[in-house]
């Protein structure tokens, strides 16, 4: 398993500080309001042994900012167990990170090349940064159509017909779990003295190494981010983001700089502590422990199968995907969850799961037996998806300078074929625009979209009316 812990990964010391704190602490007269938990309602009681822990940046405790103490020790530790340059504590989540990624990496103007399946949060920092996104269109898997990543050949066509980009942005894995030959990416960007810069929410658990995928920063990426809080034991809204070993004291200083300026002046103890224990369960995860989490996995995966549903393994170990034949996702992810089994992602075809890193010895209890009962309607094969098509490479019908200078109108979906989106249209889950702003609508994104909204999907950016925001055609 993970061969970068030491001795020195057993350290503990942003909980070290605040256990010695909560000892001194005789009486709060500082924020939080809650002064320790006192003035909270007894129906709240189970989390008053953690609101001690609810600090703010008092004598003897640090300050994320600027650490000099606690905090540094604690990051330095996280450095060393990922390999990274350095490495920063997180408390705005990984949104937070993939706008100072994108903004510490690039100059207003710059071209960039942006993998089409990104999370909207990589498109709100584009438009922040005031960039010329170039995007690419990755490959999609035969099952479900969904995005398998960008590859070799088309990038090298992309650099082909942009050779002045200055960043590959890409998501890796994907939110399904599958990986690419990202390595392969990041040689020819280097090439082109093109910065990489990953989204890699889903994958922290990645430096454990065999038998999950390579790294991102393992392989050589100059910035990445990752949801800690999405496969590690850590509380929600926690992420890392790590700057490569091989990445300019400039490029690690201006993101640096965004951090400051994106994350809260007030970070959250609690949700610090979490990512330092994240990383510590991370550094001494072991080979037992592996068969533990792998058995767990595998437990379930024969309950599913022993009712008939397919188990479709993700490249990540702890990624699957399951399918109901001649069913939609919608169909199988309700009878599931009748049974009190609730997925991580529900699409037109699959459910996905997530499973957890276990320790040996941990109790989670026996998986039990699934039954499905057969639907009279076959709504799988009426309502099934079709590809919606997306050329190779593209760019913004409307760029991000020309959009400051246009207003705005509300319009019905079914009117806005060949019109200029004026908002970012996203289902979520997974957060990843399918209509991006600035771009022009397709009839077959607007059948797309109405296939979303009658399979009762949360679609951002349309109205309860089925309308949307669109640039005047007038200014």
């Amino acid at each position: 398993m993970n061969e970068k812990n030491s001795t020195e990964q057993h350290r503990r010391p942003l909980f070290d500080v605040l256990k010695q704190h909560e000892k001194k602490e005789k009486v709060s007269f500082h924020v939080p309001g809650h002064k320790n938990g006192i003035n909270w309602d007894e129906s709240l009681d189970s989390f008053h042994s953690m609101l001690p822990f609810d600090q703010t940046e008092v004598s003897g405790l640090d300050y994320l900012h600027e650490p000099v103490g606690a905090i540094k020790e604690s990051q330095d530790l996280l450095s060393g167990l990922y390999g990274s340059k350095k490495s920063y504590y997180l408390i705005n989540g990984s949104t937070v990170g993939n706008l100072a990624m994108v903004m510490g990496s690039t100059n207003k103007g710059d071209q960039v090349f942006v993998d089409r399946s990104c999370h909207q949060s990589v498109i709100h920092a584009l438009e922040l940064a005031e960039l010329r996104p170039i995007f690419l269109t990755p490959e999609l898997t035969e099952v479900d159509e969904a995005p398998l990543g960008i590859t070799l050949e088309r990038l090298k066509e992309a650099f082909e017909n942009y050779p002045s980009v200055k960043a590959l942005i890409v998501t890796y894995p994907t939110y399904d779990g599958m990986v690419y030959p990202l390595k392969e990416l990041i040689d020819h960007a280097r090439k082109s003295e093109c910065l990489v810069l990953v989204d890699e929410a889903h994958g922290p658990h990645f430096t454990l190494g065999d038998p999950f995928p390579a790294s991102a920063l393992d392989l050589g990426a100059d910035v990445v981010v990752q949801s800690a809080h999405k496969m590690l034991p850590s509380f929600t809204q926690t992420a890392y983001l790590h700057i490569g070993k091989q990445a300019s004291l400039s490029l690690k200083n201006k993101v640096e700089h965004y951090l400051h300026i994106f994350q809260s002046s007030s970070p959250s103890y609690p949700l610090m502590l979490s990512l330092e224990y994240a990383r510590y369960f991370l550094a001494f995860f072991n080979e037992k422990d592996l068969k533990t989490t792998l058995e767990y996995r595998d437990l379930w995966k024969k309950q599913f199968e022993h009712a008939g549903i397919e188990f479709l393994q993700s490249s990540d170990p702890l990624k699957a995907r399951v399918s109901w034949a001649n069913h939609s996702g919608e169909v199988l992810a309700a009878q599931l969850e009748k049974q009190g089994i609730f997925g991580e992602k529900i699409d037109h075809a699959t459910v996905l799961l997530t499973f957890p890193l276990l320790k040996q010895g941990t109790d989670v209890g026996k998986p039990f037996s699934i039954q499905l009962l057969q639907q009279e309607e076959n709504e799988w094969i009426k309502n099934k998806k079709k590809t919606v098509s997306i050329d190779p490479h593209t760019e913004l019908d409307l760029d991000y300078d020309s959009q400051k200078k246009r207003t705005i109108e509300r319009i019905r979906l079914e009117e806005a074929e060949g019109r200029i989106a004026a908002q970012n249209i996203t289902p979520y889950p997974p957060g990843v625009p399918f209509v991006l702003k600035g771009e022009r609508l397709t009839i077959e994104q607007i059948k797309q979209l109405k296939y979303y909204l009658s399979q009762s999907m949360r679609v951002v950016g349309l109205g309860n009316e089925m309308d949307l925001v669109v640039f005047s055609e007038n200014d």
